[in-house]
């Protein structure tokens, strides 16, 4: 049966991965291009919708997830876009609804982009071209200036005369404002379906409403999937600037190309915008391949290939390797050393135990504590309820463990896949690798950084505990009791527990010292295995028991004024080693994610291979001398 928490892992492991999906379902299509692509550039042409000349949106340029430098200016030559005007001129057009017209027209031409041309074409009696397409502003301003409204409507024969200006053109649309009902004759809709079918698409605004005698051209654009509105005179201008906001704004990307993709072929994500309002498309480039590459014949031989050349990084190489072999040879006795001090320690308080503890009458030493079946399963009982491990580990002093299990399989594996899909997102496939490694690790990490806490807190609880025990037994308690004294009085904690699990093994049999040796095990505290090593003292040769505690709390608590005071000496050190460590790492990450081409020779050269190498054993050497400069052990 699946547990509560693996359900909620797996469940936010799905919200994770999902996530990311609805957000790009959410997101806006761009349209991209490429324009041109040399050795070290590519440039890219995109519509961004709903933007402006005067408030460009952020646009950022990834492959793989990386980040690539690029530079964003708005285009103004190229492809030219087409928008051309037909005003409804008739009589039914005269007074207000021209004027506001005329000012909506002005507020549109404002608002489209500069790249756009706009022409004009007046629809009364015989459709006139006033303006045709252009980017000059200016002259659409006094062509507008001077019209007058005369005559009967003819959109649809304004309609023939924008189509043969727009004829031919990439990027073409038709804008209809029409007030009256058209007079004209004849079957437009063959001109309709010719200009769906070249892709023209065609708006209309009725002044005040779309007049009856255009039903077949509201069908017709409705069909083409272009816009039918209607507008008051003192709305019109407000939907013709909408109108034009629908026109995207069509910039120029500069992308550095780093070395390392020349001559190759990817796919490149642009984004416009940020949040909800990003917009996001993706365009396949061919990167040119650079000078030595594309030379062809004997040229390319001359460019040898990096691995022959390694035989003359020899020396380097050999440098390396001697590093390497200092390092581990280092490791190896440092560690070797510390074992033995333990081992050398722990034998020391060994030597206080009772001789004739836990002996047989064959005479072979046995474990201390209880024997019997039933009181080591009590044992393993009272282990599980203090939050051991197992029977097994509290029969035999095994560690002491928080009580969250940080590394259960449901809790890592859920961390594993977040961390992955949360870097991945950022840094492509080294994201993901390194992302599942944190999660992986992250656990464990939680787990010991938990146990650490709790051998503080004991070690800090256990001068206080044992001042107390002191005074029980001067008031008469005996140890026994002086400790569930400790137990029962005392806040709850790390110590209490510890005390208490002790003095439940006492009840079931097992000796008071043997306990409290493997509480000192448990815990870790090396000073309490001193204090049982006093109270083992104390019993072989006689004395005063509490006399023998209190300077032990004495000791203890100089002790401790001695590791603080020397703490704080060595703070200024520690810092030091910790920014002269976090420094070149943080700035490593930060130069891969943001100029990634700038780092790239040191691992597609072979001095670059070398040099990293070389800096990532320095960077071990360095952490290992300075953790070991700033080390004092009180």
């Amino acid at each position: 049966m699946v547990s509560r928490r693996g359900l909620l892992a797996v469940l936010a492991a799905l919200v994770v991965l999902l996530a990311p999906a609805a957000a790009a379902g959410a997101a806006r299509d761009l349209a991209v291009t490429v324009d041109e692509a040399k050795r070290d550039q590519v440039r890219l042409v995109a519509d961004v919708p709903g933007a402006s000349a005067a408030a460009i949106p952020p646009v950022t340029v990834t492959r793989d997830g990386w980040l690539l430098p690029s530079s964003v200016t708005v285009e103004e030559g190229g492809a030219a876009r087409t928008v051309v005007v037909v005003l409804d001129t008739g009589a039914a057009m005269a007074g207000a609804p021209l004027r506001a017209a005329q000012a909506g027209l002005l507020a549109y031409a404002e608002r489209v982009p500069a790249d756009v041309a706009i022409g004009l074409v007046a629809a009364a009696d015989e459709p006139t071209v006033l303006v045709r397409p252009t980017r000059d502003r200016r002259e659409l301003r006094a062509a507008l200036s001077g019209l007058r409204a005369t005559g009967d409507t003819a959109v649809y024969a304004g309609l023939g005369a924008a189509a043969a200006l727009v004829k031919g053109g990439a990027e073409s649309r038709l804008l209809v404002l029409a007030g009256g009902r058209d007079g004209g004759a004849g079957d437009a809709t063959p001109m309709l379906r010719e200009l769906s079918a070249a892709g023209v698409g065609v708006d209309v605004v009725g002044v005040p409403a779309v007049p009856a005698g255009l039903a077949e051209l509201r069908q017709q654009v409705t069909t083409a999937g272009g816009t039918v509105r209607s507008a008051g005179p003192g709305a019109l201008s407000g939907v013709l600037r909408d109108l034009a906001g629908t026109v995207p704004l069509r910039v120029a990307i500069v992308v550095a190309v780093p070395p390392e993709l020349a001559g190759t072929t990817s796919t490149l994500t642009v984004t416009a915008g940020t949040g909800a309002a990003a917009a996001t498309g993706t365009v396949p480039v061919r990167f040119a391949a650079s000078a030595s590459a594309a030379s062809p014949g004997p040229t390319r031989s001359v460019a040898a290939p990096a691995f022959p050349d390694l035989p003359t990084l020899r020396p380097e190489l050999l440098a390396v390797l001697v590093f390497g072999v200092l390092l581990i040879s280092t490791l190896l006795v440092v560690l070797s050393l510390n074992g033995s001090v333990r081992q050398r320690r722990l034998r020391q308080v060994e030597q206080f135990r009772p001789a004739t503890a836990g002996l047989r009458a064959g005479g072979s030493a046995q474990p201390t504590g209880p024997t019997g079946g039933f009181a080591r399963t009590a044992l393993g009982v009272s282990g599980r309820l203090k939050g051991a491990r197992s029977g097994e580990d509290a029969a035999h002093g095994g560690p002491s463990e928080p009580n969250v299990r940080a590394s259960d399989p449901a809790v890592r594996t859920a961390a594993t896949v977040a961390g992955a899909v949360l870097l991945g997102l950022l840094g492509g496939v080294v994201g993901v690798l390194l992302g599942a490694a944190l999660g992986w690790l992250g656990p464990g990490l939680h787990r010991r950084l938990r146990k650490s806490r709790r051998r503080q807190a004991f070690a800090d609880q256990l001068p206080d505990a044992l001042q107390l025990i002191v005074g029980s037994l001067r008031s008469g308690f005996s140890l026994a009791q002086a400790i569930d004294a400790v137990v029962q009085d005392s806040p709850p904690g790390p110590l209490t527990a510890e005390l208490g699990r002790a003095m439940a093994e006492v009840r079931l049999g097992s000796n008071l010292d043997d306990a409290l040796q493997r509480v000192a095990g448990r815990v870790e505290n090396e000073d309490l295995a001193w204090a049982v090593m006093a109270i083992r003292i104390q019993r072989d040769t006689g004395g005063n028991l509490a006399e023998v505690l209190e300077t032990t709390v004495e000791t203890l608590r100089e002790r401790d004024r001695l590791r603080r005071h020397v703490r704080a000496l060595s703070a200024e050190g520690r810092l030091s080693a910790y920014v002269l460590i976090a420094m070149p790492i943080v700035m490593a990450i930060w130069m891969l994610l943001t100029r990634r081409e700038y780092l790239s020779p040191l691992w597609t050269t072979p001095i670059g291979l070398t040099m990293l190498i070389g800096a990532a054993l320095l960077m071990v050497i360095g952490i290992f001398w300075m953790a070991r400069w700033i080390k004092v052990e009180v």
